[in-house]
């Protein structure tokens, strides 16, 4: 029997009540972790949402998935998870990284990945009620969260470095195929930041969707691929490290096309290569699904969080609980 944690990814894509119904069955269908997206302007606001699912549950834990220091300033990001923290009876984390989408969607940068030390010490300081000099100030919260678990959001190498060094666990997004040999790094960068091997999690999210056909689960996830591929393969291409001459074009393809403003949607279903869904989903039957999970298990993850797809997000939470989590 595996120790693997599971968990929901939600965008907050659709009416904010969606996100607390679908929070409450995920809580009833025993998933561990709700994870709320945040990416500003176009998806529900991030504290609203979690605040409404904090009174509505009673036992899964709820964190952002993942804000970011850029739009939300830090003294923000602080005093509303101690305030989550509070309404939950501590069941709050807090998913944090350095901001894509949100910045970029009213024209602002996000922090650099050197900034990502700073910004993670200051939040430990500032849960803990602590007293730090912010523009000549010293600011601090007096209802601190101490204890307050922090996820680090990264696909950059020195991002995973800095998250075995200072926070308590590591939100991966990336390939799959790839998958075992990052699992042994993130332990390596852990032990030589002089802690235990474990003490840094490993949480793996990726879209998932199960359906009889497996070729329409593949569609019902692409949107989510898009985002993967472009951000993921971006950085690679970047580094002249994409050797793939078909990835190459795609992602150009991808590039031009990509519209933030419908982030992660079906718009760029057709942008997708057949091969990416492979390496950046759980998508296919049943049985599919739940080999490819095994995999994961195999691999050395601590969590696998679900984003679920399809025409029901509840469907989708229902059946990887009944087809894959109760099987495992």
């Amino acid at each position: 029997m595996s120790n693997i944690k599971f968990g929901v990814g939600l965008y907050g894509t659709d009416n904010a009540s969606e996100c607390v119904e679908l929070a409450l069955v995920a809580e009833a269908l025993g998933y561990d972790r709700f994870w709320i997206g945040d990416s500003h302007m176009i998806w529900r606001e991030l504290y609203v949402i979690a605040g409404a699912i904090a009174m509505a549950t009673k036992k899964i834990a709820i964190g952002p998935g993942v804000t970011h220091p850029a739009v939300r300033h830090l003294t923000v990001t602080a005093s509303a998870m101690a305030t989550l923290h509070e309404l939950t009876d501590g069941r709050a984390f807090l998913g944090f990284g350095v901001g894509a989408t949100g910045p970029g969607n009213i024209g602002m940068k996000p922090h650099t990945v050197p900034q990502l030390a700073d910004d993670i010490q200051l939040l430990r300081k500032l849960l803990a009620g602590e007293s730090v000099e912010m523009g000549g100030t010293d600011v601090r919260c007096l209802f601190p969260a101490p204890d307050m678990p922090i996820y680090i959001g990264t696909r950059a190498p020195q991002g995973m470095i800095i998250t075995c060094r200072l926070a308590d666990g590591f939100v991966y997004t990336g390939e799959a195929v790839t998958l075992a040999p990052l699992v042994k790094t993130i332990r390596g960068y852990t032990e030589q930041a002089g802690r235990a091997a474990h003490d840094v999690q490993f949480i793996y999210r990726m879209p998932c969707a199960i359906h009889s056909d497996g070729s329409q689960a593949r569609e019902q996830v692409k949107g989510i691929v898009a985002r993967a591929a472009f951000t993921h393969l971006g950085r690679l291409c970047d580094r002249g490290a994409l050797d793939d001459e078909a990835d190459r074009r795609a992602l150009e393809h991808l590039r031009q096309r990509y519209d933030t403003y419908h982030h992660m949607g079906p718009e760029h279903n057709h942008l997708v290569r057949e091969a990416w869904v492979d390496r950046f989903a759980l998508a296919g039957t049943a049985e599919e699904v739940r080999a490819k999970v095994r995999e994961f298990i195999d691999a050395g993850i601590d969590e696998l969080t679900i984003v679920p797809c399809g025409e029901s997000k509840k469907a989708a939470l229902e059946s990887f609980a009944r087809d894959v989590m109760a099987n495992i």
